[in-house]
């Protein structure tokens, strides 16, 4: 496995526990979810795109 492609494992991971733990944060205080959903938004979009790289990076090893 190329050292570039942990790189990409080690954010997208990152990204999903952080949409994990905003969601955690909107069910303990729900006045706070405009920004929590902000960061669950952010989030989804760094995890899917790192799948997309994650994919692509394989796909043409």
């Amino acid at each position: 496995m190329k050292k570039g492609l942990i790189l990409h494992y080690i954010i997208g991971i990152a990204a999903a526990i952080l949409v994990l733990v905003a969601a955690y944060y909107i069910n303990q205080n729900p006045k706070n979810l405009l920004s929590a959903g902000v960061i669950i938004l952010a989030g989804c979009v760094v995890a899917f795109s790192q799948y997309q790289i994650i994919k692509h990076k394989r796909k043409r090893s």
